[in-house]
């Protein structure tokens, strides 16, 4: 027999549960967005002490970034190296692993696919199904090779990651110069420190004729919600995250840490290596300079930690650090702000998310 109070009692217990799960996500996302607010706060006196208008600064800035099509899709652009490092640096950290390699991994795969796209693809047919996914292949396997070696160095050796990850950051900045600067891979003219363009079958091509939106974004979203999935629904996810969680208690448990550390930075290479390709076949002049990357690996572990290591919400966060980058821009053309204000205040961000997450990372680790 149909029971109204049986029906009334269910519908109260889900309510609860769903209600409980939004306050629990609330609370979760409360420190991240008071982060972002004091930061914000403190770029707006800033701006304020060099003479400009916060409010003018702050309009100029949504404007320019999502006050349009164009704009929106010029900020999802500037956003892909953002979500391809910062889910690099995610994944690792998830692990217990300071992985500060993701510039070097980026450079490294960008240098496969310059490598690939200018001297390996004017041998094959002109094929874009061919060429492109043999491109990034090849720059994941790059990015990869260059995340395990700290990863054999640490489970043999014992040698901190976080020592030779930035070592080799700079291994990888002086690997890529040597290359376009008088290497093998320098432009035919020699007219400067920088590659070819890579032939246009390896390009990635544009959604829109009139933007630059290309399937590069939706490559980076997808692997988001693929490492969300593996993280949280599958058993390798379970072992990353006990491993990051205590790596004695996991060890105890029967979680291999050297068979996972040495997989985890594998998978965080691979994915910056893959964004550093992304980047160079998507992106007007599709070559490579000593300067192609502004420091993405390094911004990424503000964006992965912003994130709360989630790979999902790396996807907003990305999209903040993009909206930052590109109204930056806005705000010295339209208000003439200097340039070095506005990289004042990107640093101010990057300091406040880093200094915040890195306590309790650190009073996490140490208890």
């Amino acid at each position: 027999m149909f029971s109204f109070s049986a029906l009334f009692r269910k519908v109260k217990s889900f309510s609860l549960i769903i209600g409980k799960k939004i306050l629990l996500f609330f609370l979760w996302m409360l420190t991240p967005i008071l982060i972002l607010l004091v930061a914000f706060i403190t770029n707006g006196i800033i701006i304020f002490l060099f003479g400009y208008n916060p409010i003018e600064a702050l309009v100029a800035a949504i404007d320019v970034t999502f006050g349009s099509p164009r704009g929106i899709g010029e900020t999802l652009v500037k956003s892909t190296p953002f979500l391809m490092t910062g889910l690099s640096v995610a994944i690792a950290f998830r692990c217990g692993i300071w992985n500060i390699g993701a510039e070097g991994q980026f450079l490294m795969g960008a240098l496969a696919a310059t490598w690939f796209g200018t001297k390996i693809a004017t041998l094959l047919p002109n094929t874009s199904w061919i060429a492109v996914p043999v491109c990034l292949c090849l720059a994941v396997f790059a990015g990869g090779i260059c995340g395990i070696i700290p990863a054999i160095l640490k489970v043999t050796r014992g040698v901190n990651e976080v020592i030779s990850t930035i070592m080799l950051n700079y291994i990888a900045l002086h690997l890529v110069s040597l290359m376009i600067d008088g290497g093998p891979l320098q432009e035919a003219s020699k007219t400067g420190p920088q590659s070819d363009p890579i032939v246009e079958w390896v390009f990635l091509p544009r959604i829109f004729e009139s933007h630059r939106v290309h399937p590069g974004i939706g490559i980076a979203v997808l692997l988001a919600i693929a490492l969300t999935f593996i993280l949280f629904r599958t058993t390798f996810g379970y072992q990353l995250r006990a491993v990051g969680e205590g790596g004695a208690a996991a060890e105890a448990a029967g979680i291999s840490i050297v068979h996972n550390t040495l997989r985890v930075f594998f998978i965080s290479g691979a994915l910056a290596g893959l964004g550093g390709a992304i980047e160079l076949m998507a992106l007007v002049p599709h070559q490579l300079t000593e300067n192609f990357s502004p420091g993405y690996g390094y911004t990424a572990i503000a964006v992965a930690l912003l994130a709360r290591l989630h790979p999902l919400m790396t996807v907003t966060t990305a999209l903040l650090f993009g909206a930052l980058s590109r109204g930056s821009f806005a705000m010295e053309a339209e208000l003439g702000i200097s340039r070095q204000v506005t990289l004042m205040m990107q640093a101010i961000i990057l300091l406040f998310v880093i200094g915040s997450s890195s306590i309790k990372f650190f009073r996490k680790r140490t208890l």
